[in-house]
């Protein structure tokens, strides 16, 4: 509490874009982690697919990247 007092507040350009492109690579290393596991990537028997489920349902969930890229791009 007391260092958010203290300090300036963060940067919500810099925030937004550190979502985007960390959701964007998880989607992207799963998607590859998926098609060299080939048909057995989408089976429950794998770790992979819940991977990449969470990897695809972070690009939307607290709104999606595009949006948030869009609004915040407004604050530069």
């Amino acid at each position: 509490m007391a260092y958010n007092a203290a300090n300036a507040p963060g940067s919500l350009a810099h925030a937004v874009s550190a979502k985007a492109l960390s959701t964007e690579t998880a989607f992207k290393v799963a998607s590859e982690a998926v098609q060299i596991h080939g048909g057995n990537g989408l089976s429950k028997d794998y770790i992979i697919e819940k991977i990449m489920r969470d990897a695809r349902a972070s690009m939307i969930e607290d709104g999606t990247n595009e949006v948030l890229l869009l609004r915040g791009s407004a604050y530069l």
